[in-house]
């Protein structure tokens, strides 16, 4: 079941327990997660920031393999106990039950692991490009996640090329940010990195319109993109200023020109 149709449930606002099915496991989120832990077993609660609903959930989980047990921890407490479907289950006629706030607030979130890029730490002025590169990462696995469930028919054609000139402007930064190309050569390759981010933001707004992402999805992705765009214009600005200065070197006689003095 999708998370939007899961906290849709959870939203009735009636005072029962709603049971999802993920797969091999059963699960109870928010305030049904409350209610299941305090009226029939306590399970470890996880809580994290869902980014396609823009809003925290809580949740607990169980395998499909204990599903009669609490089957019956519900009936001999005289609660009603139905299945509406193959991946929703209702137990019903719980008790008014206080301190949901505080078991919200008492959930400790999960730790997020480590960040798997290297990422190169900043030293000089080369280094100042670390930041849209971060965020070229990072825009990068987003489109990954939000286009490996769209329709066949896009997934193979139009969600490759998005992937694509994602992996491209990700691949280029991280060349600059590790300083592999000198400051010269970093104009062109920026203005190239800023072609493809509009290209990107064209083909995320096809995929919006074809209805292949939420407009939740695209929102954030903008965002992204936009926020992008501000960094690679000022990485220009910065770009322009040392190859000005250096120019500025050449001219008060700093190099030679190789021309025998008069």
């Amino acid at each position: 079941m999708k998370t939007e149709n899961i906290l849709s449930i959870e939203d009735s606002g009636e005072n029962r327990i709603n049971l999802v099915r993920d797969r091999l496991f059963w699960q109870a989120w928010n305030k049904s997660a409350f209610l299941f832990a305090v009226h029939i077993k306590s399970y470890q609660v996880h809580k994290r920031f869902v980014q396609k609903v823009s809003q925290e959930v809580a949740w607990l989980g169980f395998p499909s393999s204990a599903l009669q047990a609490i089957q019956k921890i519900a009936t001999d407490k005289g609660f009603g106990f139905e299945q509406k479907s193959t991946d929703h289950i209702i137990i019903s006629s719980v008790p008014q039950t206080s301190g949901y706030e505080e078991w919200w607030a008492g959930i400790v979130k999960k730790k997020p692991p480590p960040a798997q890029p290297d990422f190169p730490s900043v030293k000089n002025a080369k280094d100042s490009i670390l930041p849209a590169y971060k965020t070229a990462y990072d825009l990068c696995l987003h489109i990954h996640r939000a286009t490996v469930k769209m329709q066949r028919e896009f997934r193979y054609e139009l969600g490759a090329r998005v992937r694509d000139c994602a992996m491209d402007i990700a691949e280029n930064l991280h060349l600059m940010a590790n300083n592999v190309v000198g400051a010269l050569p970093a104009t062109p390759l920026l203005m190239e990195c800023a072609a493809k981010v509009h290209k990107l933001r064209i083909n995320i707004r096809i995929l919006k319109d074809l209805q292949q992402i939420s407009i939740k999805q695209w929102g954030f992705l903008n965002s992204q993109i936009e926020n992008l765009l501000d960094l690679l214009r000022a990485e220009f600005c910065n770009a322009n200023t040392r190859i000005a200065g250096a120019t500025q070197k050449q001219s008060s006689g700093t190099l030679t020109t190789g021309q025998p003095a008069s």
